[in-house]
């Protein structure tokens, strides 16, 4: 499910969707190169300690293990992703799939029919991303991991299949798959959240996507009163990108 603290995901929704929006020009990304972007700094992981920093966009690091020390963005030429503030992520992407490795923290992305599937893999299990049904443009959906729970979820636009280790499943909008570590030398089970958002809550997120993605990229901010979902704080639900 999306989790606890359902009280503020408006509040956070609606801050995230008011601040800095990335244009398509903006990213100034040529035919078939991959860039990230930052709001701050971004750091490269080795051994568990920084070897590298950069805080202006550039060409992404393909498989290098990143931080996004505030929230930055990666555009691909068929998926958009935000990142939330402290998140511990890889992108490598190939010629008919996307590599998404997420340590920790939450990453945002935005698909269509004509992206590559998502190969998403955390500490607690992998995941898959099949068939889409659309009902927008663009399908929005997240990865958060905290712990030793994964969620895969789609905020809005469609319907996603979703295959993980217990099989395939159709995550619809406002619920989510979740991957539990269950025990030190167990690899989890996935199941398919039927809670989630309110009927209210899920309009707040449609409406403020599609604005954010109007100009055609991704609004950029930090959360309000309580930290990013990767970044601490003791709200367990995500904003949107």
């Amino acid at each position: 499910m999306f989790g606890n603290g359902k009280n503020t995901l408006i509040l956070k929704v609606l801050v995230v969707f008011m601040s800095i929006a990335m244009t398509t020009a903006g990213f100034s990304a040529g035919a078939g190169s991959a860039r990230i972007i930052p709001t701050g700094t971004v750091s490269i992981i080795k051994d568990g300690q920084v070897v590298g920093q950069f805080s202006q966009e550039a060409p992404l690091p393909e498989g290098a293990l990143l931080r996004c020390e505030d929230k930055c963005a990666v555009k691909l030429d068929d998926t958009y992703m935000v990142v939330d503030a402290g998140t511990e992520f890889s992108v490598t992407p190939a010629a008919d799939s996307t590599g998404l490795y997420v340590k920790t923290g939450t990453v945002y992305y935005s698909i269509n029919e004509s992206s590559n599937p998502l190969q998403i893999d955390t500490p607690n299990g992998e995941a898959t991303t099949g068939d889409l049904t659309m009902t927008d443009n663009e399908l929005r959906g997240y990865v958060r991991v905290s712990g030793n729970e994964t969620e895969i979820g789609v905020i809005g636009g469609g319907t996603m299949m979703m295959e993980t280790a217990s099989g395939e499943m159709a995550v619809t909008p406002g619920n989510a798959v979740t991957i539990a570590t269950i025990g030190p030398e167990t690899s989890g089970a996935a199941a398919a959240g039927t809670g989630g958002l309110t009927r209210n809550q899920k309009i707040a997120l449609g409406a403020g996507t599609a604005a954010a993605l109007a100009a055609g990229g991704f609004a950029l901010t930090s959360s309000s009163g309580g930290g990013s979902g990767g970044g601490g704080g003791d709200d367990g639900s995500p904003a949107a990108p």
